[in-house]
């Protein structure tokens, strides 16, 4: 066994070595990539569930705000009609009346 032989040794075992870590790391590389992309669905589904929420929430709004309005404006007008009719207050201080 000549020194030949030890080259070709070590040149196998380096070659099955770095094969085997390619494997490794390929899979390695494919479960993280499966990973991220379930968490990227994940992500994006949970997205569209806070979208359609908010929606939701916005467009169920937009008729209590038109109500809301609706019953300050008839208030409003209420203390209009209240006020055309009172009697004037002695605001200035004046009791010469």
């Amino acid at each position: 066994m000549g020194i030949e032989w030890f080259r070709d040794l070590s040149i196998t075992i380096l070659g099955f070595v770095t094969t085997a870590l390619l494997i490794f790391a390929a899979i390695l590389i494919y479960r993280l990539y499966r990973t991220i992309m379930s968490t990227i669905l994940l992500v994006k589904a949970t997205s569209k569930i806070a979208h359609d929420t908010a929606t939701m929430v916005r467009d169920g709004i937009k008729p209590v705000i038109s109500l809301v309005t609706l019953i300050q404006g008839i208030c409003g007008g209420f203390e209009g009609f209240g006020q055309m009719f009172k009697k004037e207050s002695n605001a200035g201080g004046n009791n010469n009346e």
